[in-house]
C-alpha cells in the first residue's frame, strides 16, 4: 500500500494511475489532516507534497516520526527552500524537486519495499 498525500488533484490522480499501472495498491489524501484521520492500515511508503494548506509535508512527517512511525517517505516539492533539506535529512526523509520523473518514483518505492521486507 502506497499513500499519496498531495493537495493537487491532478498530481494525485496521475501518480495513482502510474503506481496502479505497476500493480501497487494506492490510497490518496488531499491533505495531511485527511491522511491522519484515515484508518491506520500501515502503508509500505508515503509520497508527500511539502506545500499544502494546513499542515505541511515535513510537519506531517516530523509528527509521524515523533510518534515512532518510521514508514519510508518521499517528500516532493515544487519550490526551492534551503531549510527543507536539513529537516528532511534529520528525520530520514528523501526530498526531491518536482516534477519527479516517473521512473525515479517507481525505483524509490521498490527500494522502500525492500527495506521494509
Amino acid at each position: 500500500m502506497v499513500d499519496i498525500i498531495d493537495d493537487d488533484d491532478a498530481v494525485r490522480d496521475s501518480t495513482r494511475a502510474l503506481l496502479e499501472s505497476y500493480g501497487y495498491e494506492v490510497r490518496d489524501h488531499a491533505s495531511a489532516e485527511m491522511f491522519l484521520k484515515q484508518t491506520r492500515l500501515k502503508p509500505v511508503c508515503l509520497l508527500v507534497d511539502q506545500h499544502m494548506p494546513g499542515m505541511t509535508g515535513l510537519d506531517l512527517l516530523e509528527y509521524l516520526r515523533a510518534q515512532g512511525d518510521q514508514t519510508p517517505a518521499l517528500m516532493m516539492t515544487g519550490r526551492s527552500d534551503p531549510s527543507l533539506e536539513p529537516r528532511a535529512l534529520r528525520i530520514g526523509v528523501t526530498l526531491l524537486q518536482k516534477p519527479v520523473p516517473e521512473d525515479q518514483i517507481v525505483l524509490w518505492i521498490e527500494r522502500a519495499q525492500q527495506t521494509r521486507a
